[in-house]
Formats: structure tokens, C-alpha cells, sequence
């Protein structure tokens, strides 16, 4: 069994919240968060900065099918413009 899922779930603070979605976004810690945040805010980093691989990799992989998505509908609309309608 996993250490965390032995201790008890609370909801985060507002504080909290705010380092979670700073940690996210790449913004800076707010010195006048908790320590508690302060750790929200770490941990999230620290995950981020240690997968930026897996992070660019899926980016690239999202960018691709958009590409191909556009590809696709610019060859149906203009194979469409073509046609003659008599």
C-alpha cells in the first residue's frame, strides 16, 4: 500500500490553490503563502522540471495532429471548389 493513501484527505487552502496554479502557469511563489503552499509549490515544480520530455514530446504530438487536421480540411475544401455545378 502507498504512504499517501494512508493519510487523511484534506481540501487545499486558498493559499494553497493559488501556488498549485502558480506552479502550473510558471509563475513565481508568492512570499506570503504558507509553508504549506510553499510545499504545493515545490512538489509541482519539481515534477514539472523533471519531466519536460514527456511535457515537449506530447506538445510536438498535439501540434502533428493539428497539422493534419488542417491538411485534410484545406485538400476537401479545395477539391470542392473545383467542382462545377451544371
Amino acid at each position: 500500500m502507498f504512504a499517501s493513501t494512508k493519510q487523511s484527505v484534506r481540501p487545499l487552502t486558498h493559499d494553497e490553490k493559488k501556488a498549485a496554479e502558480a506552479a502550473f502557469r510558471g509563475a513565481p511563489f508568492n512570499p506570503k503563502w504558507s509553508e504549506a503552499a510553499r510545499k504545493v509549490y515545490q512538489g509541482i515544480s519539481g515534477a514539472i522540471a523533471n519531466r519536460p520530455s514527456a511535457i515537449l514530446s506530447e506538445l510536438a504530438s498535439q501540434s502533428h495532429n493539428m497539422n493534419q487536421m488542417t491538411a485534410t480540411v484545406e485538400r476537401k475544401s479545395r477539391s470542392r471548389a473545383k467542382t462545377k455545378i451544371q
